[in-house]
């Protein structure tokens, strides 16, 4: 647990309201009202803001992250993140978007032309608040493209609850569900280039860091698992359709 230190938040509105690292999830909530969204990664948990988020572990305030303004005296134990830049932005926030593809034989095809294996992503992007979070914080970042394109070949798959889908997609989303056991949104898993599943990447072990920073790290592991296209998992009865 960090040293406490007095961290105040400065709403829209312009009102100063003040959370202690150290304090209870029920002292936030009292102080600040409801969250407008909250997601777990492991022990930690994520209220989320108009100004920015509180991360808390165990129930208690370790750090805030987002627009923050400290009295003279005190000094932030973590820096700050930069706020995430609008989705399509810029015609370089596009191109990066481009990355994902949505058809699991297109993936495979490319994967098998470039000599990588396949990221997949099985999201939720319109219910679920930690496929947001990956959405707006990972998957178009300079940064994670950077860092992994050069490994994989990146797929989403993306299973929607409030918005339509043409029935081919809905049921290739489905069938892909029923194929890996999809059971928790966000999943990540590494596939090779006939499909076969080779490793979870399991992100909410990840302890400590960003969110993006988190998914960096569990990312890489699986990578550096599943180097030369072994499976990495103790799974070895996985089945395959």
């Amino acid at each position: 647990m960090r040293l406490a230190a007095l961290i105040f938040l400065i709403l829209s509105t312009g009102t100063a309201w003040s959370v202690s690292v150290g304090d209870t999830r029920d002292a936030v909530v009292k102080e600040l009202g409801q969250p407008q969204s909250t997601m777990v990664a492991g022990d930690r948990e994520f209220l989320v803001y108009g100004e920015g988020r509180i991360v808390l572990i165990d129930g208690r305030v370790i750090e805030y992250r987002g627009s923050v303004k400290l009295p003279p005296a005190a000094q932030p134990s973590v820096v700050p993140s930069a706020p995430t830049a609008p989705v399509a932005a810029t015609a370089t926030t596009r191109k990066e978007e481009s990355r994902w593809l949505t058809d699991i034989g297109l993936a495979q095809a490319q994967a098998a032309k470039e000599n990588k294996l396949i990221l997949a992503l099985f999201t939720g992007s319109d219910w679920c608040p930690p496929c947001f979070a990956f959405e707006n914080e990972v998957a178009h970042d300079a940064q994670f493209i950077g860092i992994f394109s050069p490994s994989f070949i990146f797929f989403k798959s993306d299973w929607l609850r409030k918005s339509e889908q043409p029935e081919a997609v809905k049921e290739e989303v489905g069938r892909l569900k029923r194929k890996y056991l999809i059971t928790a949104y966000p999943t990540l898993l590494i596939l090779n280039a006939d499909g076969e599943r080779l490793d979870k990447v399991e992100w909410t072990k990840v302890q400590g860091g960003s969110f993006k920073e988190i998914m960096i790290e569990a990312i890489d592991n699986s990578r550096k698992a599943t180097k030369g296209g072994k499976i990495a998992s103790d799974t070895w009865w996985w089945p395959f359709d």
